[in-house]
């Protein structure tokens, strides 16, 4: 089995974690318009990427073990779709117990 990594690892995992923290909360308080969500996407992304490498130790790990965590996101990335799908089809009917307009 491998040895654990390094404590300066974690440290410098951690440094990291915590600047995109950080730039999360400036990215917040500017007015990008369409581009906030995409920013703000892109950092998590981030994250989840560092919190999976390194804490996570898929960096290290088998590659059967990390083919059972991308078949994970696959599996996640469907749901996803299939919510935005549903989403995006629906049309928004009035509630019965609202009368019609012009009366």
């Amino acid at each position: 089995m491998n040895s654990p990594p390094a404590l300066r690892v974690y440290a410098f995992t951690w440094v990291a974690l915590m600047a995109l923290l950080v730039a999360t909360f400036v990215l917040a308080h500017f007015k990008l318009g369409p581009w906030n969500p995409v920013a703000a996407l892109a950092i998590a992304a981030a994250k989840a990427v560092l919190v999976a490498l390194f804490f996570m130790h898929l960096r290290r790990s088998s590659a059967l073990i990390v083919l059972f965590a991308l078949v994970a996101l696959f599996a996640l990335s469907i749901l996803f779709g299939l919510s935005a799908a549903d989403y995006a089809t629906r049309t928004i009917h009035p509630t019965p117990w609202v009368a019609p307009a012009g009366y």
